[in-house]
């Protein structure tokens, strides 16, 4: 059953790809949002929001979106042990709803695969050639998709290849002009449980947050931003429950630039407080930059590729690699 989620949610993705996005749909206002958050699992099996929905208003946009984070390290830290040497692949749909001037409705689902993956060699030569330290890379000893923590209290062990559906994600804003290239945003994201497969993909709590936001809306210009600041509320959770923080404020900035009328880039800062209370960086506050370019085709769908650092070192995914097609 779980080796069928990815294909089940291409094809849902391809369908509604080819049922609401035909010529002449509507273009996404001008904001510079990437549909991501922190794929630290920690972070990721719970309702972190990903960044704000954008689109025209009574119009369609849908984001399709593969991803895959690598991360090799292991921490002691008085009585916590956590070991995570692993690579997790995401494919993601998000479909976003204009309804009407003032409000936006987004769904969005993804399956998610863990295993060995393909960025250890990689990432192990990019840090060889600009003399970069590997830190614990090919010092673990383990096998390339295990995740391990465990302290006085709790005892949390992932080792087997694993697909499965990721938690839906339901977000609802209303949107109002701040002038005439801008406007303000009042949104709630709701994360509803969908899988059992493990704690690490999916917490099984119902949690919610609330957000308020701020971005362009003049298409006509090259400068694309946008800002958000809000508060998570989590669930009764399976997933370190002993060390689990109720509210986690949390944080986003992006900047795009047209460079030509097909080509942009863009650059997205997103923060969140610690989900823990734990002396272990992995799973305290995290800053993540996603950096990417764009490729607008004739047919007015884009495609865009990029990747995410963690700008706290140790704190988040070591890397991040993403191609979506938006339209």
């Amino acid at each position: 059953m779980a080796e069928r989620v990815p294909r089940a949610l291409a094809a849902a993705g391809l369908a509604v790809a080819l049922q609401w996005l035909a010529p002449g749909a509507a273009r996404a206002a001008g904001a510079a949002w990437l549909p991501y958050r922190d794929a630290n699992p920690f972070v990721a099996a719970g309702g972190l929001p990903l960044a704000p929905p954008s689109v025209a208003a009574d119009g369609w946009r849908v984001d399709l979106v593969a991803s895959a984070s690598n991360t090799e390290l292991a921490f002691d830290r008085g009585s916590e042990h956590l070991l995570y040497d692993a690579e997790l692949h995401e494919g993601r749909i998000a479909v976003t709803r204009g309804l009407g001037e003032h409000w936006l409705a987004r769904v969005s689902l993804a399956a998610v695969s863990l295993d060995d993956g393909f960025l250890d060699g990689f990432l192990q030569d990019w840090h060889r050639v600009f003399g970069l330290s590997n830190g614990d890379r090919g010092q673990l000893g383990s096998d390339g998709h295990v995740i391990d923590y465990h302290d006085a209290d709790t005892s949390l062990h992932l080792d087997r290849r694993l697909r499965a559906a990721t938690p839906l994600l339901v977000d609802l804003a209303w949107r109002a002009p701040a002038g005439a290239a801008s406007e303000w945003m009042l949104g709630a994201t709701l994360k509803l449980p969908t899988s059992r497969a493990s704690v690490l993909i999916d917490d099984r709590a119902v949690d919610a947050s609330v957000w308020l936001a701020a971005q362009s809306t003049a298409t006509q210009s090259p400068l694309s931003w946008g800002a958000r600041l809000g508060a998570l509320r989590r669930g009764d959770g399976d997933l370190l429950p002993a060390r689990r923080k109720r509210l986690v404020p949390f944080a986003d900035v992006a900047l795009g630039w047209q460079l030509t009328p097909a080509w942009d880039a863009s650059a997205q800062l997103q923060w969140h407080a610690a989900l823990y209370d734990s002396r272990i960086p992995y799973l305290r506050d995290a800053t993540t930059l996603a950096l990417s370019s764009g490729w607008r085709m004739r047919s007015g769908w884009t495609l865009r590729a990029g990747l995410v650092e963690d700008v706290q070192a140790l704190h988040a995914q070591d890397v991040t690699l993403f191609l979506s097609l938006v339209r």
